[in-house]
Parts: C-alpha cells; sequence; structure tokens
C-alpha cells in the first residue's frame, strides 16, 4: 500500500466509535504512516499539556522520520477521557494527576486502574515517588516529568500580579494564603480561559510576578506541575510555596519559595520593585535551563528510544 493510503487507513482506524469522544476536545491524534500517537483528556490545564506535546510529536515525525511504532495511546489526566482509552498496540498512562480535586491522592492509581477500560502497558512518571510506585504496582515505567514546548521571554513591558491556575482547584485555605492578598485588587489576575500556548505565554510575558501553588497529591507524590515549566521558560517570576522536591525534578535550586503569607508579602513586594531589566537578566538564565532540559521535543525522544 502505498505511503498516502496507509496514512489514511491509520486515520481511519483509530477514529473511535464511541459518540462521547470528540476529536480536538477530549483526544488529539498525531500520526506518521506506521506511527500514531493518541492522546485522551480534558480540561484546559491538561489541553495546555496535550497540544504543547503533540507539537513536539509532530516536529519528530518531521526532522526524524516515522518510527514505526504501530498504534500509542497515551490517557492522560483524571477526567473521563482517562478512563475509556482506544485499544492501541501499546496503551500508556501518563501519571500526572491524582484525583479531580486531591481528595484522596494515595488512593488514585488503585482507583484509576479500577476504572480504566483498557489496562496500561507502561506508565509515565512525572517524579521517581510514582514511578517506584508503579513499579512495585507491576507495571514497567518510564521517568517522564512534565515540560514546556511553546514558551519563551518576549521582551515585553511587565506590571501586575497574575495567579499561574485556576481559581478554585485547590484547597481554599491554600488558596487563601497564596491569593488572600491579592484578590480583589486592580493588579492581579489570574489565568482561567486560554487555549492556546502562545496566549498564555504573551499573558505570562506582561506579568511582574506570579503566584503559583501544587495540589497536595502532587507536593506528596514529588511531581512538579505545568505551570512552573511553563512559566519559568517564559521567564517570568513565579513564586511557590514550599515544594520539597523541586530542585529534583527542575535539576537546579530554585529560591523563591516561601512558608508564610508573610514571606509571600515580602517576596512579591520585592519583585515588584524590580526593574524589568533585573528580572530579564536573572529570569532568561531559569529559561534557557528549562527549554534545554524539559522540552517536550526531549520528551518525546526520550520515548521513542524508551518503547523501541
Amino acid at each position: 500500500m502505498s505511503f498516502p493510503k496507509r496514512f489514511a487507513q491509520r486515520i481511519l482506524n483509530l477514529i473511535p466509535s464511541r459518540s462521547n469522544q470528540v476529536a480536538g476536545e477530549n483526544y488529539w491524534q498525531y500520526a506518521a504512516a506506521d506511527t500514531s500517537i493518541t492522546i485522551h483528556g480534558g480540561g484546559l490545564g491538561d489541553l495546555m499539556i496535550i497540544r504543547q506535546f503533540g507539537r513536539a510529536i509532530q516536529d519528530f515525525f518531521r526532522d526524524q522520520g516515522d518510527p514505526e511504532q504501530g498504534d500509542i495511546v497515551i490517557s492522560t489526566g483524571a477526567t473521563p477521557p482517562a478512563y475509556e482509552p482506544l485499544q492501541g498496540d501499546l496503551n500508556l498512562l501518563w501519571w500526572w494527576s491524582f484525583g479531580e480535586f486531591d481528595g484522596s491522592p494515595e488512593q488514585f492509581l488503585d482507583d484509576y486502574l479500577e476504572r480504566v477500560s483498557v489496562r496500561p502497558d507502561i506508565i509515565l512518571c512525572p517524579s521517581s515517588k510514582t514511578e517506584k510506585e508503579a513499579q512495585q504496582a507491576g507495571f514497567e515505567t518510564i521517568y517522564f516529568p512534565l515540560g514546556t514546548y511553546a514558551f519563551e521571554p518576549l521582551g515585553f513591558d511587565r506590571s501586575g500580579i497574575g495567579y499561574a491556575g485556576t481559581i478554585g482547584h485547590k484547597r481554599s485555605g491554600k488558596e487563601e494564603m497564596m491569593l488572600g492578598l491579592y484578590r480583589g485588587s486592580s493588579k492581579f489576575e489570574a489565568v482561567s480561559h486560554f487555549r492556546f500556548p502562545e496566549e498564555l505565554n504573551c499573558w505570562y510575558n506582561v506579568k511582574k510576578v506570579t503566584i503559583g501553588m501544587h495540589k497536595e497529591g502532587q507536593k506528596s507524590w514529588g511531581m512538579v506541575n505545568n505551570r512552573v515549566f511553563e512559566t519559568l521558560a517564559s521567564g517570568t517570576p513565579i513564586i511557590l510555596k514550599e515544594h520539597n522536591n523541586l530542585s529534583n525534578v527542575l535539576g537546579f535550586e530554585y529560591p523563591y519559595q516561601i512558608t508564610s503569607q508573610d514571606e509571600l508579602r515580602e517576596m512579591v513586594q520585592r519583585f515588584r520593585q524590580r526593574s524589568d531589566q533585573s528580572i530579564q537578566s536573572e529570569f532568561n538564565d531559569y529559561s534557557q535551563k528549562v527549554m534545554e532540559e524539559h522540552s517536550y521535543r526531549r520528551r518525546v525522544n526520550h520515548l521513542f528510544r524508551e518503547i523501541s
């Protein structure tokens, strides 16, 4: 069969038959002649990850050619699409969620495995702790933190305070500690509606400083969430509630972490007093480190090396 016919047939074979599966809404497909990757997920945060990862896959196919790995299906997140993946030649769980609102993070993997329609062959793990847990459950694993592929410094004028996340997705006490001083201020804005990485990158690039948080499940399992990689890649300061495994995942020390609201207030004020040039000088270095070590293109290369 010729390349165009094989390519078209692969796409037709992968179209889900379930009526609740909608391309570009809860699953995304990227295909070469003899390789396809279908990613199941949902939600704005997951969408931002999937779109960046998908672009890295497309760039891999363009630059490296077809790795001829058959039909690869990746489940992500904790929304319904993650529990009803297609059956592929290889099914993966990219473990970046610990339940919708961290109600029982320690039980997520067991609960997921009980509910999922197609059991994963390999689990992609965002931390060494999740990797150990998955291996103890009998799974082959690949160390696979989140990353970035569409964020960079743009040199815009900066002002104001941003929250790099969706309000209402963290525990109320934590949100009050991190956001209570600034909610309602004309200088404060939360990100909540962007669908494309370029939009979010521009938003980061006009903020003097951002505030970030991790869900309790993410912290307890040693995961670093996507907002950290994206914000730092954009060259924007992000202040985080202390995360003990942050430097291990990033590969470098990141000093802007706090343990109290007083520390947060002081650190925000210091950033607001700094010049854009001073911020650019420091945070462009962080951007370079993140783009070099945590690019999704690097993750895609690693994935194909591991499964080949």
